[in-house]
């Protein structure tokens, strides 16, 4: 093979192929992830044709030139990248501001400003680590942030090249302090040199991308550490196969040269992507060592080249509407992914057979569309292609543009939430009776005396929630903080234990140790139940509970001054065998040492997919729609009661009919909006139900002995 490339094609359908199945793979996972579980990794496939022909093509430049001009590369790079993206770009802030409710406006820009400038996969990995904002909704610009890793490759890259070549000419010439001319560098490769430069790069980047994934690390599958090998490895493919220089002999690569072997090694590629494909999923450690199967595969089909005979996927290959839609498949992965998040906003639910079809239809003919009448002259454009300074230029001035254009969003949503934040500080100055939980008695009605103002606003309640800073740890700290609130010499010592969801009471609980002079300890950990047993979600290491919760309990006991434990969990939480059986383990452990345990059953969801303040912003008028029926708001999956059936000296607290009244949980009531995400309940409403809180408590505890 290597000998036939002396003259190499100039084009390669088995890559356009790959592109067309990575492309395929994505939308398929995106609409129909039940069939293609591990249709993600077409990202992975994109990265390795991209690290191959992006080498090779600085590779040739550097045999020709003996240098790269990288001013004219980075310029044909504006070409290829940026007006197609831009005109995604551009059309999700036109259709957020239409369609979108203002809530969702802010993180729209936000995402818009970040893809503009190529840092979208640093934005959400930031998020991911952040257990609070990994609970956002995804934006329909979310898929920019592999473009994101692939530009910020494309920068460094080709100096990376330069280097080698440089360091590796003048150690073969003598040293590096002699001087090499441009002839003589252009006369061969250092391979040597490059060998070492991308190995370093694959090693170090997949080294680390295995050590974050390995400590469950939301931010390894975003950031560009993690996934340069992919692309790095792509390059060492292209310097594999670049022609031997002028006088030296190719390896021996005969046995390659039969077709056998090569068809043997392009249909082991495709095998490897399909495996991946089908057999990753969820619960798959990714990306870290699991992406190198399907790099590996991409590698092996490119490696193949032209395969002919019987047996070939050759002709499958060069076929019509497959190099179509490699063609199309850059403007394919820009577009698809805002039809799909429209679609879920606007419809509410995701999309069955038919709307899938549909969503693919719609997403090849913009793609077309756009590859026709935006992406291909972009590139041809004759005042770009015959300068590289003027195509540098106009991709400086687009950024701008863009980036000024994504401010949009924001600052017309901060001009709303600015009115409404004055009009719900008058009303939280002096709230009107039957405010919050206190108009459950009279049939929680939304609003009370012709008032409308919602608070929070829903555009701020995401931020509506204790601020407790590092007193609640995050899902993958190997343990557990204490912190000690309220009377420093309190009559009783409560402590509060649990996830998020115990948190959401703190509140609650605050207001009613500080009434009664008592000492408040908190144990809070997110994602992380008070129980024996292992949650699902540890099996993969994402998150870190078993050891800190264990911990939790000694220090508890240890401390010998605790008198009661409140806790609660999220009730959607999945666990390994005996979910009941681990809770009342530790409340029974805690009942023998003589602090009694008070679990609350769990809070119930909106009854919205997306956030019902987004809902509540879009529908002030018709807030029952932003609800749900008791019946089907509250998680199936709550394990409280028959955990408390099996250790009955517990004293169960149940807030039910706080939340929800003749059969009916709303969104909103008495002007509080109950839900800062998805299914936290925002800190207003638990201050309302503060004196509701204190009675039922105070009662329980009174009955078990304490004054």
């Amino acid at each position: 093979m290597i000998a036939e490339q002396s003259t190499p094609r100039r084009f390669l359908p088995e890559v356009q192929s790959l592109r067309a199945v990575a492309v395929l793979l994505v939308l398929a996972y995106h609409l129909e992830p039940r069939l293609v579980p591990g249709g993600f990794i077409g990202v992975d496939v994109f990265f390795a044709i991209s690290g191959f022909l992006i080498t090779g093509h600085l590779l040739r430049e550097v045999r020709r030139t003996g240098s790269i001009d990288l001013p004219g590369f980075w310029a044909a790079r504006v070409r290829r990248i940026l007006p197609a993206a831009f005109a995604v770009i551009l059309a999700v802030l036109v259709a957020t501001l239409v369609l979108l409710p203002a809530t969702a406006w802010k993180d729209v820009g936000a995402a818009a400003l970040a893809s503009a400038f190529s840092v979208e996969n640093w934005r959400l990995a930031a998020s991911s680590v952040d257990y609070l904002a990994a609970e956002e909704a995804p934006t329909a610009l979310q898929h920019f942030w592999s473009l994101g890793v692939e530009e910020q490759f494309y920068l460094f890259w080709p100096l990376l090249v330069l280097l080698a070549v440089w360091l590796g000419n003048r150690w073969a010439k003598g040293g590096l302090h002699r001087p090499v001319g441009r002839r003589e560098a252009a006369a061969g490769l250092p391979r040597t040199a490059l060998l070492l430069a991308f190995g370093t790069v694959v090693l170090a980047s997949l080294a680390y991308s295995m050590v974050l994934v390995a400590a469950g690390n939301p931010a390894a599958y975003f950031v560009t550490g993690t996934r340069v090998w992919e692309l790095a490895a792509g390059g060492l493919l292209a310097l594999f196969l670049a022609p031997p220089e002028p006088g030296t002999q190719p390896p021996g690569t005969r046995w390659f040269e039969a077709s056998r072997p090569r068809t043997a090694l392009a249909w082991a590629g495709f095998a490897a992507i399909g495996f991946a494909a089908f057999g990753y999923g969820a619960a798959t450690a990714f990306p870290g060592v699991s992406a190198a199967l399907p790099v590996a595969g991409t590698l092996a089909v490119i490696l193949a080249g032209e395969t002919r005979g019987a047996l070939a996927p050759q002709k499958l290959l060069e076929a019509r509407p497959v190099q179509w839609v490699g063609d199309i498949s850059y403007s394919l992965y820009l577009w698809h992914w805002p039809a799909l998040t429209f679609f879920l906003y606007l419809a509410g639910r995701e999309p069955g057979p038919a709307q899938s079809l549909g969503l693919l239809a719609l997403s090849l003919l913009l793609a077309a569309a756009c590859h026709r009448w935006i992406e291909t002259p972009a590139r041809t454009l004759a005042p770009l292609a015959v300068s590289k300074w003027r195509a540098l230029g106009a991709g400086a001035a687009a950024v701008a543009l863009v980036a000024a254009l994504a401010l949009a969003p924001g600052t017309l949503a901060d001009r709303q939430v600015a009115a409404q934040e004055r009009a719900a500080a008058t009303l939280l100055a002096a709230p009107p009776p039957g405010f919050g939980a206190a108009s459950i008695a009279s049939g929680a009605p939304a609003y009370l005396q012709g008032m409308n103002q919602i608070v929070p606003v829903p555009a701020e309640a995401e931020s509506d929630l204790p601020d407790l800073g590092d007193c609640v740890q995050k899902p993958q700290s190997p343990s557990t903080r204490e912190c000690t609130r309220g009377a420093k010499d309190g009559s009783l010592t409560i402590a509060l234990v649990g996830d998020s969801h115990a948190t959401h009471w703190y509140r609650a609980l605050e207001a009613t140790a500080k009434r009664h002079g008592w000492t408040l300890l908190t144990y809070l950990k997110n994602s992380c139940p008070f129980s024996a047993t292992k949650r699902v979600a540890e099996t993969d290491g994402s998150i870190s509970c078993h050891r800190a919760n264990e911990d939790t309990l000694e220090r508890i006991l240890e401390r010998g001054d605790v008198d009661a434990v409140v806790t609660s969990h999220w009730a959607g939480s999945t666990f390994e065998k005996g979910a009941a059986e681990g809770f009342a383990n530790y409340w029974g452990r805690l009942e023998d040492a003589g602090i009694r345990v008070y679990p609350i059953i769990d809070t119930p969801r909106p009854g919205t997919r997306n956030y019902a303040r987004d809902c509540v912003a879009e529908h002030p008028a018709d807030l029952v729609s932003c609800g749900a029926p008791a019946a089907r708001a509250f998680e199936a999956g709550d394990t409280t009661r028959a955990a408390a059936a099996l250790e009955q000296r517990v004293d169960v607290l149940d807030f039910s009919d706080q939340f929800c009244a003749d059969g009916f949980c709303p969104a909103v009531i008495g002007n509080v909006l109950l839900y800062r995400d998805k299914h936290h309940v925002s800190d207003t409403y638990m201050r309302t139900l503060a004196p509701v809180f204190d009675a039922r408590l105070g009662a329980l505890m009174r009955a078990d002995g304490f004054g």
